[in-house]
């Protein structure tokens, strides 16, 4: 369960740096992550295609391209990504805005989110991400970010729920995530090293 926790931190702040960029150079707001993730247009994200972008996303955060985040980075991409999922520029996450940013905006979200549990991306193995997969996984995310479970998540709570994932993914303590580190608690399985 921590384990699945620290990933999903770290998915949500590698996807600040990509999600940002892309936003700052041409605004793109109606496209999601899932849909980014979806290189060869098929409706379908992949295992494969999902590590991918998750992979290019690591890359854009680490500013000083040494293969490793500092908490500065990761503080500043984890801001940034708040205000690219906050549509309404209100200073709070719905669940809508939520699941449309992950999920696309066809996503059918949960009216009330009860899950703490957080479940993994490809429930069923089948190496594809169904949309129903998607909403389940980030569900249980949105659940545990949003710390008094109102129903919106404040950029305080989305700081420090990002935070505490930053230092779970930081395997070895040294204040530092390197690829190696991602890499693995994204999959189970070490980063080739190069």
């Amino acid at each position: 369960m921590k384990k699945i926790c620290v990933v999903l931190g770290l998915l949500l702040l590698l996807a600040i740096a990509g999600t940002a960029d892309a936003q700052s150079k041409k605004p793109n707001v109606g496209r999601s992550v899932h849909s980014q993730m979806d290189t060869n247009g098929d409706k379908v994200v992949t295992v494969t295609e999902h590590a991918a972008f998750w992979q290019k996303r690591f890359k854009d955060i680490d500013i000083d391209n040494d293969g490793k985040l500092t908490a500065a980075e990761f503080h500043a991409a984890t801001k940034e990504f708040f205000g690219n999922i906050d549509v309404d520029k209100n200073g709070t996450l719905v669940a809508k805005e939520y699941f449309a940013f992950w999920c696309g905006p066809q996503a059918k979200f949960p009216e009330k989110i009860k899950v703490a549990q957080i479940k993994k991306l490809d429930a069923d193995q089948n190496d594809k991400i169904s949309a129903n997969e998607c909403v389940a996984y980030w569900a249980a995310n949105f659940y545990n970010i949003d710390q008094n479970h109102d129903g919106i998540i404040t950029l305080d709570e989305f700081i420090a729920a990002m935070s505490k994932r930053f230092k779970e993914i930081d395997h070895d303590g040294d204040g530092l995530v390197s690829i190696q580190e991602h890499a693995f608690f994204m999959t189970g399985k070490a980063a080739p090293v190069k």
